[in-house]
């Protein structure tokens, strides 16, 4: 005979079956939800770090804005008022070096200044190896943005036959990422001047004159450390008096991690 009646049990089973069916729906909204969650808190951790190393760099740049020699003015650039040279020179002297002092006792490793107008204006740095300021900043905090730094093989600093500079090329467009920009032509002849000023309060004007491609291993990397001057025709298209180099390198936007953007300028004496 057919039962007219479930029994309690029965019902219970079937309400069991019933929201079983229905886990796997939940566990993946909970999976999407808590997936979403982790991207919104890399995310504002990220534009945090950003934000913090940005912040950074513009008080540094305000430092560095009351160097004698940088008020507002580039190397190479015109003076308002060339019969007034000796003013210059007397305000140069009673200022003296303070602001680049004040950016060596925040950091001894300070080596100079890079400034390409418009785009980039950043202290440089020298550690003991090319890893310490990878994903340290300037003033030593641990940060994806890291500094500029040079070559720790670049002993003479500056003085060195070729000079390299490291930096990353950030997404939100700071650090060295506007070298990206010089493989195009037209912006590098618009944007070939570099000035650097040394920690002795020495201004150096490069001219950038090529840009490449290329990867991590590239023999430019090495080819300055080899213990023999590099010979000229290294570099084919700048002048043939030129006998210093600045190279300057940086990531791309890649997915390639090895690939990298070199860009050549010579010591305009």
């Amino acid at each position: 005979m057919q039962k007219l009646f479930r029994s309690k049990s029965e019902d219970d089973d079937q309400t069991n079956v019933r929201y079983r069916k229905y886990i796997p729906h939940v566990c993946v909204v909970f999976v999407c939800v808590a997936l979403i969650v982790v991207g919104l808190i890399i995310i504002f951790a990220g534009k945090a770090e950003d934000d913090s190393a940005g912040d950074e760099y513009a008080h540094l740049r305000e430092i560095f804005a009351n160097s004698p020699g940088s008020q507002g003015q580039h190397a190479g650039d015109e003076i308002d008022d060339p019969g007034n040279q000796d003013a210059h020179d007397e305000d140069a002297d009673s200022l003296g070096l303070l602001p680049i002092e004040e950016l060596i006792k925040m950091n001894e490793d300070f080596i100079g200044w890079i400034s390409i107008k418009g785009h980039i204006e950043y202290p440089v740095v020298r550690g003991l190896d090319n890893d310490k300021y990878i994903y340290t900043t300037f003033s030593g905090e641990s940060n994806k943005a890291g500094a500029i730094f040079m070559d720790y093989r670049n002993e003479g600093g500056f003085d060195d036959h070729i000079t390299i500079l490291f930096g990353h090329r950030m997404r939100n467009g700071t650090m060295f990422a506007p070298l990206v920009n010089y493989i195009n032509r037209s912006f590098l002849q618009e944007n070939q001047i570099i000035n650097i000023t040394t920690r002795d309060g020495e201004i150096l004007t490069y001219k950038i004159f090529a840009a490449k491609k290329t990867d991590a291993w590239d023999a430019f990397y090495e080819i300055g450390f080899s213990g023999n001057t590099p010979p000229a025709s290294l570099f084919p298209d700048a002048p043939e008096n030129a006998s210093r180099f600045l190279l300057l390198s940086t990531c791309t936007a890649s997915d390639d991690r090895n690939e990298r953007i070199l860009v050549f300028a010579y010591l305009d004496d």
